[in-house]
């Protein structure tokens, strides 16, 4: 019932308005171009191929966009090794592959941790205007996301880390919780254009 409810919020929304009306309106010029292309394309060879641009253009920027679009990397596109001094635990993440062009500014670590005890000291960057951004509506479709992927008895605790090329981030574990009874997930994230959240997951062994 939400979900209806947010669709039915989007389409009586001036910005997806504003969408349809510009889309009608590149939509005729276009016809028009295609139209005058082809009419004068017998008489004035350099007039054509002027009102031939912008299908040109848009072709383009449309091969462009679906491009991009199939590009996807997979849990194997991201290297990781784990480090431990002390009580403290240091992750470092490199990707193999280049990133998603549509990728979220910000991945996920998502701990499940027995008796849900508190991980301590969660060190990473973040995302550069991470103070403005809806951290409950993110929270709540990663929550919701890794509890249908990989549901866990124990209540996820979930962190913002920056999506960047090379990673790294730290934290210490309670001291009575053994390494190898935490699950730790890098949770991946893609955002499409007009598309929900994507996400995959990645687990991180701790020893």
């Amino acid at each position: 019932m939400e979900t209806w409810i947010q669709i039915g919020a989007l389409l009586t929304s001036k910005t997806f308005k504003g969408v349809v009306y510009m889309s009608v309106i590149l939509l005729i010029m276009l016809v028009a171009s295609l139209l005058l292309g082809i009419r004068s394309w017998r008489r004035k060879r350099i007039r054509s191929f002027l009102f031939f641009s912008p299908l040109i253009l848009v072709a383009v920027f449309a091969g462009y966009f679906f491009f991009q679009s199939s590009y996807h990397t997979t849990p194997d596109s991201l290297q990781v090794s784990v480090d431990k001094e002390n009580n403290t635990y240091e992750v470092t993440g490199t990707w193999k592959d280049r990133l998603d062009f549509y990728r979220f500014p910000s991945d996920f670590l998502v701990f499940y941790v027995p008796n849900n005890e508190k991980v301590l000291n969660v060190n990473r960057d973040r995302m550069k205007d991470y103070k403005e951004a809806d951290w409950s509506y993110l929270n709540h479709e990663v929550r919701d996301w890794v509890e249908r992927e990989s549901p866990n008895k124990w209540e996820p605790q979930i962190f913002d880390l920056k999506t960047d090329e090379q990673f790294s981030f730290s934290f210490i574990l309670p001291e009575n919780v053994k390494p190898n009874d935490v699950t730790l997930y890098y949770a991946h994230t893609r955002e499409e254009p007009m598309d929900a959240l994507a996400f995959w997951l990645k687990r991180i062994e701790l020893k």
